[in-house]
């Protein structure tokens, strides 16, 4: 039986981010080798989920790491993988072909397209055989990336719910290519920077792409047209909007006619990108007089999906300036957690909260907060981001601080589930207000039951005008 390896290299890095990943932050989140990697992904709804359902093919499981957006990867973690990973896949041969869950938006200190060295070490260890790779929406993948797979696709949506779809149709892919099909990704690239409060792929500008996008690939014949949104908070030149297109090598014609169309097609639209929002002030008392509830402030420049430090107290301070009471706030320190398990159930803690990272999010603010309820941190996902999933935020503790419920971790973790708050038995749709600290991914936590939505200007190394960021690298435009 055909033997295919899974492999999977995953970071979302902002180069802007104070804080460096590490290897102990693959460590924290994941780091998996053989049946470690069924043991985590069988049954949930991720990419290598869907790889694993692949049947007719004896699937081999490799190596698989991840961490949460962060920083620039250290060069010996950077290397460390790459020399995990080699050193797996020669003990795995012979295989027949290799399936790859790949962010495409990794950076490392000395290494600025993670993902291409990814791919070549792949090719070293087996050869000239079929490579299939899926990556995130927020991909920036590079030309040398797609020339040396064989059929890359990426996320259809954000929020990303449809990662185990996409793990399913690159088994489908690689089906086709053991059978002899003659397939091929081919890509370009524009580069325009847009904030991912503009990339939500069920409203326009996003959505208009991928509809006249996918109207012109049935037309030319194309059978696979991917846009990737692109991370904007990555100072590299792959950095941008990125069109895939798949089909026979015998119609590379019309997936460059294709590409080039929605390339242009950008161009007419990229204006649309452009998103003014109320400061934290403006914001805070738009949601207090807020008829319904309840309301969530989407904290932007603080996106903890996009490696943001997660810390970040405008909002917060704010709504306790205002007099706000029944507000849900998530905010990462690990100080103030370490102090509430100290303190226990009941007990006080006074403390400076929030802000402690870097210059870039506010300023700690004091508290005194009773300790309603402690935990270890870990919970499982239930709803549509990375279902059945298991995570860890590190020693957790909720707080009463002036009527107010306040969520704090060790470790910054992105609100895309509810089950963050859920597990130390907090009801999200009692709060009046929730700050929720992302751009758009949040709604697959709350949206279904947000009654109004403020999206906020906030300071960060996510934010909005992504000129407000120290730019040295020009990002390119790839025209195939």
């Amino acid at each position: 039986m055909t033997r295919v390896g899974i492999v999977g290299v995953w970071h979302e890095t902002n180069t802007y981010s104070s804080r460096p990943t590490t290897l102990a932050d693959f460590e924290a989140f994941e780091l998996d080798t053989g049946s470690e990697i069924v043991e985590r992904h069988a049954g949930t709804r991720t990419v290598l989920g869907g790889f694993l359902q692949a049947e007719d093919m004896e699937l081999v499981p490799v190596f698989s790491a991840g961490a949460w957006p962060a920083g620039t990867v250290t060069a010996d973690a950077a290397d460390r993988l790459l020399q995990m990973l080699t050193t797996q896949l020669e003990a795995a041969r012979p295989l027949d072909g290799v399936m790859a869950n790949l962010h495409g938006a990794m950076v490392a200190e000395g290494r600025p397209d993670m993902e291409a060295d990814v791919v070549a070490a792949v090719r070293s260890a087996v050869g000239d055989v079929p490579v299939v790779a899926v990556l995130d929406f927020h991909a920036n993948p590079s030309v040398p990336l797609v020339e040396n797979t064989d059929v890359v696709v990426g996320y259809d949506t954000y929020p990303h719910v449809d990662m185990y779809e996409r793990g399913v149709e690159a088994a489908e892919w690689f089906r086709r290519l053991l059978a002899g099909e003659r397939l091929k990704s081919r890509i370009g690239k524009h580069p325009l920077l847009t904030t991912p409060l503009a990339q939500w792929t069920d409203a326009d500008p996003m959505q208009g792409l991928f509809r006249r996008a996918n109207d012109a690939a049935q037309r030319l014949g194309v059978e696979r047209v991917c846009i990737c949104g692109g991370f904007a908070y990555s100072d590299t030149d792959r950095a941008g909007i990125s069109v895939l297109a798949t089909t026979g090598v015998d119609n590379a014609a019309a997936a460059d006619e294709l590409i080039v169309g929605v390339l242009a097609d950008i161009d007419d639209v990229a204006d649309q990108f452009t998103v003014a929002l109320p400061g934290p002030e403006e914001a805070v008392a738009a949601a207090l007089a807020a008829g319904e509830k309840p309301v969530v402030l989407a904290d932007i420049a603080d996106n903890i999906g996009g490696g943001s430090a997660g810390d970040g107290t405008a909002l917060f301070e704010q709504l306790l300036a205002q007099g706000a009471t029944g507000a849900l706030c998530i905010i990462a320190d690990a100080e103030v957690a370490a102090a509430a398990h100290q303190a226990g159930v009941g007990g006080t803690v006074a403390a400076e909260v929030g802000a402690k990272t870097d210059e870039y999010h506010g300023a700690p603010v004091p508290i005194t907060g009773r300790v309603r309820a402690l935990s270890d941190g870990r919970y499982t996902s239930g709803g549509s981001w990375g279902t059945g999933q298991s995570y860890a935020m590190g020693p957790t503790a909720w707080l009463d601080v002036n009527g107010n419920d306040m969520v704090v971790t060790s470790i910054p973790t992105p609100p895309f589930h509810v089950e963050q708050v859920t597990h130390l038995g907090i009801d999200p749709s009692q709060a009046t207000i929730i700050t929720a600290k992302g751009a758009v991914a949040w709604r697959s936590a709350y949206g279904h039951f947000a009654k109004t939505v403020i999206e906020v200007d906030t300071a960060g190394v996510c934010p909005i005008d992504v000129s407000r960021l120290p730019r040295t690298i020009t990002p390119i435009r790839h025209l195939l």
